[in-house]
């Protein structure tokens, strides 16, 4: 359980994705601030993000040592680790643990960040965002509350059109608490009164806000690029200087977040799966689709 006081921190010198501990407890467990590292805890399933806070460094050592701990004295099953670069968790194997899935860094997978506080964009991203303010949508913002049969139509699509992953999976059993919070800015944007699609984000970081997701129907053209400019609208009404636009899920994403002015500031993500036991047997290991037994895609 987080103290008030790293609370505070967190939200003073957060900056990665998964350092944003609201949404990723949804799914990753519940959230603890060790050796100025967030670790999520699932009950089973230890999840490490190696990424440092705003202005300090990696420490690899730090990261094995955490690991380490978890496998020793509090019996974990399964240890995952997101960093910046491989760490050698080998000293698991004597617990009897096995790595069981490993990622290497690629571009796609830095965060980037557009710059929100009213400076000025490159000529690119600055004609991107006038081309985005004179699309003919109608705009709706609110925060969360209750979801229609709309939204829920366009995330079935959405979900229909891509292989399922565990990622995906994971983000599916957080939608309904995300759809639904207070804290959460949606901007929707509608012709016709018909929902075109929409964007959820929010601000857990002092000068930085964190875009959660975006679903559009992929047959309304410029619907992505008017939700784009006016969540980086809103996030500036909030105090944000930029907009953690995320990491992408295939090259087509991450240049269209180029084209806005996007900026890695978080780097590339390693990622590696230690399990033992029944755990290293499965086809998942998180929470959510553990729960279910998901079990139609490969790990």
């Amino acid at each position: 359980m987080l103290t008030s006081q790293q609370i505070l921190r967190i939200r003073t010198k957060g900056i990665s994705a998964l350092h944003d501990y609201w949404f990723n407890s949804l799914f990753a467990g519940e959230p603890y601030l060790e050796r100025d590292m967030l670790v999520y805890y699932d009950g089973r399933v230890v999840t490490i993000c190696g990424f440092p806070f705003r202005e300090e460094l990696f420490d690899g050592e730090v990261c094995r040592s955490v690991a380490r701990d978890w496998a020793l004295n509090r019996r974990a099953e399964a240890i995952v680790f997101m960093g910046p670069r491989r760490v050698s968790l080998d000293c698991l194997r004597k617990e009897g643990f096995r790595r069981i899935a490993e990622g290497r860094p690629r571009r796609i997978t830095e965060e980037l960040f557009i710059d929100c506080s009213g400076a000025p964009r490159s000529a690119l991203s600055t004609r991107v965002y006038r081309r985005s303010q004179a699309r003919d949508f109608d705009l709706t913002l609110r925060q969360g509350g209750i979801v229609s049969a709309q939204h829920l139509q366009l995330l079935e699509l959405f979900y229909r059109e891509r292989e399922l992953s565990e990622e995906l999976a994971e983000v599916a059993f957080a939608l309904p608490a995300v759809l639904r919070s207070r804290r959460i800015r949606l901007i929707e944007a509608r012709r016709n009164k018909e929902l075109c699609g929409f964007a959820a984000f929010h601000k857990p970081f002092a000068h930085t806000a964190v875009g959660l997701l975006m679903i559009v129907n992929p047959t309304v053209r410029g619907v992505s690029d008017f939700l784009y400019g006016k969540m980086l609208d809103q996030a500036r009404l909030l105090g944000a200087c930029d907009l953690n636009v995320g990491s992408s899920p295939s090259l087509g994403h991450f240049k269209f977040k180029l084209k806005w002015g996007g900026r890695p500031q978080v780097p590339s993500c390693y990622y590696a799966q230690w399990a033992r036991g029944n755990m290293a047997r499965r086809y998942h290991i998180s929470w959510g689709p553990r729960l279910t037994r998901l079990k139609n895609y490969s790990p």
